[in-house]
C-alpha cells in the first residue's frame, strides 16, 4: 500500500510542482487546478480512517505524504488536510471536503451560550488560511479538548506570507459554533502544536533531500580551475555534513509519524521537531555556499526549498522550544541515567 500511494504521489507532483508553479504561487496565485487533481486522487484522505471514509492506511504511511509534498514544494495545504481530516474524524466531526488547514487553538476562548460555544480571539501564522475553506483547531472548554471546524468565510483574515511566499494569516475569531462545528475530542491526539510539528518535521526532511540532491548535481556540473567543484575537499566535506544533517532529520520525523496516535508521541515529536530545525539552519546554509549567488536567483529553484525550510523552523514550536521539552520530559524521566532515558522505547514525556 505504501509504495502504490507513494508512488501516486510522487507521479501527480512530479508532473505537476513546476518551477513556473511555485513561483505563480509565491506570488499569490493558488494553484487550484492541482488541488482537484489530488482531491481526485484521494490523496487528502489518506490518514481518515477506513470507517470515516478513508483509505485505511497505517498512519506512519500516510504521513509519509508530508516528506513528499515537502520534497516537491508544493504549494497547498496537503499535510495540514490530513491533519485536519483525521482530528474531525476522531471528534465524529463532518469532513467538509475541500482545502483544509490547522492552526494552534491556544489564543482562543470557549465558552457556552445557551446550547452554543462561543469562540473568540486570535489565531496567528496560520498556513494557507486565505486558501482554505475551513480552519481546524483544538481548543479547551472546561479542562476538555474541543475540535472547532471554522469556516474562513466567516472570519476576519489579515493576511501575512513566510519567506517563500506562502500565505501565513492572522486570523480573528468571534463566533458561536453549532454542533457541526465542534465536538468534544474523546481521546487525545497529541494537541495541535505537536500534530503540525510532526507534518512539519517530515516535510523539513523532504525539502532537505531535495536539496541535497540538487546541491550534488550542481557540485558535479560546476567546473571550476579545470574539474568539477564536487571534486574539491572542502565541497565533498559540506556535501557530507548536509548528507548526515538530512538522514538524521528524516529519521527523527519518521520515528514521530511510526509513534502516532501513541503514548510515545509528545517525546518523539519533540525530537523530531528540534532536530529538523537545527538541520535546516546547517542545510540551507550550505548549499547556498555550494551553488553561490546563482542558488539566491529567481531562474533557480534552491531558494524555493531553502526558504521553507527556514520558515518551518519556526512554524508550530521552534527547536528551542521543543528542545525544552525534551529537557523537561528527560529530568522527570524515572530512569536512573540519561542513557536509559533516550534509549527507552517506552517513554512517554510530557504531553505536547
Amino acid at each position: 500500500m505504501e509504495s502504490m500511494i507513494f508512488d501516486m504521489a510522487e507521479r501527480l507532483l512530479r508532473d505537476h510542482v513546476t518551477h513556473r508553479l511555485r513561483e505563480d504561487a509565491a506570488a499569490g496565485q493558488c494553484p487550484d487546478a492541482l488541488w482537484t487533481r489530488i482531491e481526485e486522487a484521494g490523496l487528502h484522505m489518506a490518514l481518515v480512517p477506513e470507517e470515516a471514509g478513508g483509505f485505511g492506511v497505517p498512519a506512519a504511511e500516510a504521513l509519509g505524504l508530508a516528506r513528499i509534498a515537502g520534497a516537491h514544494g508544493l504549494p497547498l495545504p496537503l499535510a495540514e488536510t490530513l491533519i485536519a481530516n483525521a482530528v474531525l474524524a476522531r471528534a465524529g466531526l463532518t469532513l467538509p471536503g475541500g482545502r483544509l488547514t490547522i492552526a494552534e487553538g491556544a489564543g482562543l476562548r470557549l465558552e457556552r451560550r445557551g446550547v452554543a460555544i462561543h469562540a473568540s480571539g486570535q489565531l496567528t501564522v496560520v498556513p494557507f488560511a486565505r486558501w482554505a475553506d475551513r480552519i481546524v483547531t483544538i481548543a479547551a472548554l472546561d479542562g476538555t479538548d474541543h475540535v472547532l471546524s471554522l469556516p474562513v468565510k466567516d472570519l476576519t483574515l489579515t493576511p501575512g506570507q513566510d519567506l517563500a511566499g506562502m500565505p501565513r494569516d492572522e486570523v480573528a475569531v468571534d463566533r458561536d459554533l453549532t454542533e457541526a462545528d465542534a465536538a468534544a475530542l474523546p481521546r487525545s491526539m497529541g494537541g495541535m502544536r505537536g500534530l503540525g510539528a510532526l507534518v512539519r518535521s517530515l516535510a523539513t526532511a523532504g525539502a532537505m533531500e531535495t536539496i541535497l540532491q540538487m546541491s550534488v548535481e550542481y557540485a558535479n556540473d560546476r567546473v571550476q580551475f579545470g574539474r568539477p567543484i564536487g571534486k574539491f575537499q572542502a565541497i565533498q566535506h559540506s556535501l557530507a555534513t548536509m548528507a548526515g544533517e538530512t538522514a538524521a532529520s528524516r529519521t527523527a520525523a519518521e520515528m514521530a509519524a511510526d509513534s502516532y496516535d501513541t503514548a510515545a508521541f509528545a517525546l518523539t515529536v519533540a525530537a523530531a521537531k528540534s532536530r529538523a530545525g537545527e538541520a535546516a539552519e546547517t542545510v540551507g546554509a550550505l548549499a547556498h555556499q555550494i551553488h553561490g549567488a546563482i542558488g539566491y536567483t529567481q531562474e533557480h529553484a534552491l531558494h524555493h526549498f531553502t526558504k521553507r525550510i527556514w520558515s518551518w523552523r519556526d512554524e508550530f514550536g521552534t527547536e528551542l522550544e521543543w528542545s525544552t521539552e525534551l529537557g523537561r520530559a528527560a529530568l522527570s524521566s524515572p530512569q536512573d541515567t540519561f542513557w536509559q532515558f533516550i534509549t527507552d522505547s517506552t517513554a512517554q514525556g510530557a504531553p505536547a
